[in-house]
């Protein structure tokens, strides 16, 4: 860098002479194109790479008031989308169109800087319609990274595009990928421009959109940490027409089954190139599924997934609703290419559109295995709406009985040694029936469900409370589904209070200091946050009070803990499937009632058992990689709803 100096001392004079004489200006950059376009590439690059010349670079921009700026405050600079383009050049004062085709590389040196960082991202910019606003934008954020391993395909059509052109001599970084044919989709620009990045990982920037100065950084730090991560994926943000930026979509950790629902993946996601160069095409699909397909294939080839779980990436435009919902105009080619991917593992699924607009969701077949349904009740009595009083095992069971669409299961109440006779006739005349748990004091809810689960010698154990009610027909159907997969641990389902209000949808570590229903008493309308409630997923732990899982798996984790005798009993067993690699889901397609603390009247809080979970599982409760790190200090009872 020393060798610059005599440039950097002429540079910063002439900065001082041309800071306010725009038509000086605009004739020496004409006469530098004209007849020395490498010396004005070489000049800019100065600039560019010397900060003690930031004089001289507002001195060589043009003289327009930066207007103030409301941005959110996750972009490292407030006023990005204000700034003018860096250097910019005034085709009208330059007078040489094909001045692109004589740019000179900058000094092999700062080349070499570049390929000395650990990771290399190439933003596929795809053009088109006439929006030089919008593409200097998305230029500007990415000129402005903090790390220089980036390089920019600006994908356009065969005539010359004068938006691209432009850019070509502002940076050597910056090159143009001419497509062969008319503009179909930004999938296929980012795969056809693939072939000539020369980085480790690529991925789609519509123009107009807006990049985090820190984004190639934070992509870096990831595949540092991560070394078999093919994908990198960040959360993203909506410009609004304010120019303020909202809307923001914090995702969490790799999530299969919320991938499935939406593209929760969306934008940035940086994918490996040579994973890239070996994913076929989607041809004849909708823009947005056709990007849903692409990703669904990496994600099912990527040895790993990382995220970034900061706004990097901020939509100008978007054709849905925040979250990665699809359009309606995009949702039926979504779900083909759904079921094409679930089909790879059971030919009989098949998908339909979600409860959530916008969504999709996998009905898994039917298991071949048997399906026993395990009721733990004490034969308590409560107040119902409209029924009076009732014994809740009584009742529950007659809603089985009644409401559901299913026939291949039994049912088995585990009792404390007292049934209620009518409860005993209406087992008796279905063919189910009671067992009852060998007393032990004092009452241990992980005990009984051992003891229930030893009852069932195969197949799949279906636990549940006593104080439910069926709403949705088919739930035994999903939940089985979901818990005959041979990667899942444990399936869950949304619960509602009697009110219709949410009482489960999902547990959070570290909400509220140990665990939490992040949902808990929010409409059931699909208005909590991204209608992250109302949409297959996973967490880290779901509900003991209807939890599906398989024989196989209770055993291979040791079954309940029985010095967690009635709290946190249920999410220590899921975080035991999760360190045996298998997954916990969410599903909304099996809702019950749950008249919730029917069962045991107890405390909110265990303190000896709420310090044993936490010694076991300190570091899951410190960061929740279901649970967005934006939302780990809300309080326990503040239900996670969209915030103005």
């Amino acid at each position: 860098m020393a060798s610059h100096s005599p440039v950097r001392s002429l540079l910063a004079r002439a900065g001082s002479v041309l800071r306010n004489q725009q038509t000086l200006k605009r004739i020496a950059r004409g006469v530098l194109a004209r007849l020395a376009p490498g010396l004005l590439t070489r000049l800019q690059a100065a600039t560019r790479h010397a900060s003690s010349l930031s004089q001289f670079s507002t001195a060589w921009a043009p003289s327009q008031p930066a207007k103030p700026s409301n941005l959110h405050p996750k972009l490292a600079d407030p006023d990005l989308l204000t700034l003018e383009r860096p250097d910019d050049l005034d085709p009208a004062a330059l007078g040489n169109p094909a001045s692109s085709r004589q740019t000179v590389l900058e000094p092999v040196f700062e080349l070499g800087q570049m390929r000395q960082s650990t990771t290399t991202v190439c933003f596929v910019v795809s053009t088109h319609g006439d929006d030089p606003i919008g593409l200097q934008r998305t230029m500007q954020s990415i000129l402005r990274q903090t790390d220089p391993g980036w390089e920019t395909l600006l994908c356009c059509d065969s005539v010359e595009d004068a938006q691209v052109a432009q850019w070509l001599d502002v940076d050597w970084r910056i090159r143009r990928h001419v497509r062969n044919g008319r503009f179909v989709n930004e999938t296929e620009d980012l795969l056809a421009a693939c072939l000539q990045a020369t980085t480790v990982f690529i991925g789609l920037v519509s123009a107009g959109d807006v990049l985090d100065d820190d984004l190639v950084k934070r992509v870096g730090e990831q595949a540092r940490n991560r070394h078999e991560a093919d994908l990198v994926y960040t959360d993203e943000a909506r410009l609004l027409a304010d120019d303020k930026v909202g809307a923001p979509f914090y995702k969490p950790d790799w999530s299969p089954e919320y991938q499935q629902a939406v593209n929760m993946l969306g934008r940035f996601v940086a994918i490996r190139k040579a994973l890239l160069l070996n994913i076929a095409k989607p041809a004849g699909l909708h823009a947005q599924a056709a990007e849903y397909a692409l990703l669904l294939d990496a994600a099912a080839h990527a040895r790993g997934v990382a995220h970034v779980d900061d706004i990097m990436y901020v939509r100008a435009t978007e054709a849905s609703r925040p979250g990665g919902f699809f359009a309606p105009d995009a949702l039926a080619d979504a779900g083909r290419v759904l079921e094409r991917f679930a089909r790879q593992e059971a030919e009989q699924a098949c998908v339909e559109p979600g409860a959530a607009p916008g969504s999709l969701h996998v009905r898994w077949p039917k298991p071949a295995m048997p399906v026993t349904l395990l009721i733990l009740s004490g034969m308590q009595k409560r107040e119902l709406p409209g029924l009076g009083e009732v014994t809740l095992a009584t009742h529950f069971v007659r809603s089985i009985i009644e409401k559901s669409s299913a026939r291949d299961y039994r049912i088995i109440v585990v009792d404390d040694g007292a049934v209620d006779e009518e409860l005993r006739a209406l087992l008796d005349r279905h063919g189910h029936s009671t067992r009852t748990c060998p007393p032990r004091a004092p009452f241990s809810f992980a005990y009984k469900a051992n003891f229930a689960t030893s009852l069932v010698e195969s197949g799949i154990a279906l636990l549940l409370n006593d104080d439910l009610e069926v709403i949705s027909p088919d739930w035994i159907q999903e939940l089985a589904g979901q818990a005959a997969r041979r990667d899942v641990g444990v399936a869950g389902c949304r619960l509602l209070f009697g009110d219709g209000t949410l009482q489960h949808a999902g547990i959070v570590l570290g909400h509220g200091g140990a665990v939490g229903h992040v949902f808990h008493a929010a409409p059931a309308d699909g208005s909590e946050y991204l209608g992250m409630a109302s949409i297959d997923r996973n967490w880290s732990g779901v509900t003991g009070a209807v939890m599906a899982y398989r024989k196989e798996v209770f055993d291979k984790v040791g079954g309940f803990d029985p010095a967690l005798r009635t709290d946190y009993n249920d999410v220590d067993f899921c975080l035991k499937c999760e360190a045996l690699g298998y997954r916990i889901v969410y599903t909304p397609a099996a809702t019950l009632y749950h008249f919730h603390n029917s069962s045991l009247q107890r405390k909110h809080d265990s303190s000896p058992e709420r310090d044993l979970f936490l010694s076991r599982w300190s570091a899951a409760v410190r960061r929740d990689p279901y649970f967005n790190k934006n939302f780990q200090n809300r309080s326990a009872e503040e239900p996670l709803v969209p915030q103005e």
